[in-house]
């Protein structure tokens, strides 16, 4: 079939940037409204857009695009001449069928006829004209001139020819797409759209900063706009229809009373001047101020469970394939990262965990976690961390003594595994590490690396019990020099970045590590101190880089050996971010993620300059590492490490 001639009914915002999208591939376009004001106005709009590409010199002449779109009000007589017909008129059940049942009376037999709609079912759209086989769902994004997607959706009688035609079209018209093989309420991306706005407005409702939602949907979900911020752009209203409808025709969810108070409230959006945020003026554009340091105070996990559950019963229930969810919210809404990827980075386990949660607090059935995602759980296909999830992942894993090391894709997971000692740093630890970051920089997959602690410590320090069991001098010498010296040689000159995330105590040398790290990351609860001089000895890093980095908070702390809470940690700057205990690993993820942005090369030159940086107070670190050999021979350390293990305050010679 030949398509010359395209007529585009509704001249409204969609429906002109459909006609124009047409006009740039060579159709010859009419555009139908039922008033001459409207289309002079959507002519005007086409042209001053059309100039704006001749401009920028991606067209050579806007006029002569301009001449291949001519406008009428006679609904029927622009039908006649039609080869493939597109429906962009107000989003009414009544008023579009009213227009098909007139344009299919005398439009060609050959002709297809094509609904934009967004929420009404197209076969029952389709049912109002005598070729259900030649009509489908055509769904363009706003606005269609930049977001260059479609869903294509299948009615219950479209025929595979028909499909076939408008997926070139698509492509004709330079629109990649997504194809619908069901035709459910929603389709593809409303339904996910939907189930993250009202999980947001629910966040909303019980109380958290709408703000702080819109931060983390921005910030770190790589969303373009927050979910408040999207609401007020399309309109309010236009998603509470748009809930209603699909409510309406089966789609289970429970409605937002947020979204409804601000709707009868006329409170709609950017285009009343005022919605879930304020504007300057009604229908002025304008994009709230959103601090990114609200994002952390929002779990992404919580606030995005409800879309990845939708996104597997469009999956599972044959509406849509796996690779054609991601492209959509990726082009369609223009999201850094599919859902399903973001699933699978989360852990379909936690997802499900996320789901079953807010099953116990709200209720409500639209929580029960789909059959796919706890087929995935009980098949241990939880995602990166595990290899496989709704995609394959790169993984491997292997144990250097007591470290887990864990290829998680392209991140390096360094685990201490000595929970029951609260992973002190014994010459089992140590050698791991070295080992562990060893393997991560021979792996050109790698692009970051993210050392932890299993149980809930970081890392208390290192093991008192070793080194009180020293005999003298050589077996100190042979630890720090040996051992010790090596692995911090290994974190400083890795050309890799280093992630701490410390859930619990970072002491002595376990809060010396995170000194080393590039960032750090700590969960709410998590301490750190440089206790040493309290039992004969004294943190080398701490005192001699330490002190240099961070100034007279770190003399404070080698001098006293107390305590710093997360927070302070932060405002002193040994720590980037604290956040709750159960966003730790999201947290330090989204850091390591942020490392593939970076040109390797850059990433690897920094990394050295840095690593020059610490070596430029080498002198001060030779004298911290003889100073801690020396104190070894004093009765002090002894005296120190025996009160340490007995449990008991040590008493020192000469009070």
């Amino acid at each position: 079939m030949e398509i010359k001639n395209v007529t585009v009914y509704g001249a409204g915002t969609m429906g002109h940037g459909i006609a124009e999208v047409c006009a740039l591939a060579g159709y010859n376009v009419t555009l139908v409204d039922i008033k001459d004001e409207i289309l002079q106005k959507a002519i005007e709009k086409i042209s001053w857009s059309l100039k704006k590409l001749e401009k920028k010199g991606q067209i050579k002449s806007s006029e002569e695009v301009l001449a291949r779109i001519k406008t009428t009000t006679d609904a029927e007589e622009a039908a006649k001449t039609a080869d493939y017909i597109i429906e962009a008129v107000v989003e009414k059940f009544d008023v579009k069928t009213d227009l098909f049942k007139r344009i299919d009376a005398v439009a060609k037999p050959e002709c297809i006829i094509a609904t934009n709609t967004s929420t009404l079912p197209i076969s029952k759209l389709a049912a109002a004209t005598n070729r259900p086989d030649k009509f489908i769902g055509l769904h363009f994004f706003n606005p269609p001139t930049l977001i260059r997607f479609v869903e294509i959706i299948r009615g219950n009688k479209t025929s595979d020819e028909t499909v076939k035609v408008t997926k070139n079209f698509a492509k004709s018209i330079g629109m990649d797409y997504v194809e619908v093989k069901k035709d459910v309420p929603g389709f593809l991306v409303n339904r996910i759209n939907l189930r993250v706005w009202i999980e947001g407005a629910r966040l909303a409702e019980e109380g958290v900063d709408i703000e702080a939602i819109d931060a983390c949907a921005r910030y770190r979900l790589g969303m373009p706009m927050g979910l408040f911020e999207v609401m007020d752009f399309s309109g309010i209203d236009v998603i509470y229809y748009a809930g209603k409808a699909m409510k309406e025709m089966g789609f289970e969810f429970v409605e937002s009373k947020l979204i409804e108070e601000k709707f009868k409230a006329g409170k709609l959006g950017m285009k009343t001047g005022e919605g879930f945020y304020k504007y300057p003026k009604p229908g002025a554009y304008f994009r709230p101020k959103i601090r990114k340091s609200k994002a952390y105070a929002v779990n992404p996990v919580k606030l995005m469970s409800p879309a990845i559950n939708e996104a597997a019963w469009l999956i599972r229930n044959g509406v849509a394939s796996k690779e054609d969810v991601e492209k959509a919210m990726k082009l369609g809404m223009n999201y850094s990262v599919g859902i399903l990827e973001m699933a699978d980075n989360f852990g379909i386990d936690r997802v499900v965990e996320a789901l079953k949660a807010r099953k116990e607090e709200r209720g409500y059935d639209e929580y029960n976690p789909d059959p796919l995602l706890l087929e995935m759980v009980e098949k241990n296909e939880l995602g990166k961390k595990t290899g496989k999830g709704f995609f394959t992942w790169k993984y491997e894993k292997e144990e250097f003594g007591r470290v887990i090391y864990e290829k998680r894709h392209d991140i390096a997971w360094i685990i201490l595994n000595r929970p029951d000692k609260l992973n002190a740093l014994d010459t089992n630890l140590w050698t791991g590490i070295y080992k562990a970051i060893d393997k991560a920089e021979k792996d050109t997959d790698v692009k970051a690396i993210i050392l932890t602690g299993s149980g809930r410590a970081f890392s208390a320090g290192d093991d008192i019990a070793e080194m009180f069991s020293w005999k003298g001098m050589a077996d100190a010498r042979d630890f720090f020099e040996k051992i010790a010296l090596p692995t911090v040689e290994k974190i400083i000159y890795s050309e890799k970045p280093i992630i701490a995330a410390v859930n619990g105590l970072a002491f002595g040398g376990g809060m010396e590590l995170c000194l080393l790290c590039d960032i750090v990351v700590a969960s709410e609860d998590a301490r750190f101190a440089v206790p040493e001089a309290r039992i004969g000895a004294l943190p080398p890093i701490a005192a001699s880089l330490g002190v240099a980095v961070f100034g007279k908070k770190m003399v404070e702390a080698v001098l006293t050996g107390e305590e710093i809470e997360a927070e302070e940690a932060k405002e002193i700057g040994i720590v980037n971010a604290v956040v709750s205990s159960d966003q730790l690993e999201d947290v330090a993820r989204e850091y390591a993620e942020k490392m593939r942005n970076p040109a390797p090369r850059s990433v690897a030159a920094i990394k050295k300059i840095i690593g020059e940086i610490y070596n430029a107070y080498s002198q001060a670190f030779k004298v911290a590492m003889r100073e801690i050999l020396i104190a070894t021979q004093f009765e002090d350390f002894k005296e120190g490490m025996g009160a340490f293990l007995k449990k008991k305050r040590p008493e020192w010679r000469g009070r």
